[in-house]
């Protein structure tokens, strides 16, 4: 008796020792998964603005939240991503969570103190730099 392969429904080996359907299904669960902890930290970022409007601690400046929301959002996608790819499209236990709470953090700071867009962007573009420059170093130690 044969076993079955993957040539009948016409799946390729990838590089990485998965079908080329694995992995496609994979990168489509990273980004959801990504997405979804971004939509969950911009709302939970607006929720606190809201929030901040009628009661302390961090009372926010006047004007629209949305440009910072949307440069967080940004920043924690590109994070979320990355720190998927990283480890291979399996994740890591806390990930969410940590990955949240930093933007999260730094949604209520942005919004308490709205600094200016050009300078977010570039502390952000500094920051994913090195941790950019980390993840393909770790996916290339450790691919098996």
């Amino acid at each position: 008796m044969t076993t079955p392969t993957h040539e009948a429904d016409g799946a390729q080996p990838s590089a990485e020792g998965g079908t080329a359907h694995g992995t496609l299904r994979a990168a489509l669960a990273a980004l959801g998964w990504s997405a979804a902890v971004t939509a969950a930290v911009v709302a939970l970022g607006y929720a606190s603005y809201r929030w901040a409007a009628t009661v302390n601690p961090l009372q926010p400046l006047p004007g629209s939240p949305w440009p910072y929301l949307a440069t967080w959002g940004v920043l924690c996608l590109a994070c979320c991503l990355l720190l998927r790819w990283s480890t291979g499209f399996k994740g890591v236990d806390g990930a969410a969570q940590a990955v949240g709470a930093l933007a999260f953090a730094g949604i209520r700071i942005s919004l308490a103190h709205r600094p200016d867009l050009a300078l977010l962007w570039t502390y952000g573009a500094l920051a994913l730099a090195p941790a950019a420059v980390a993840a393909v170093f770790w996916r290339l130690r450790h691919r098996s």
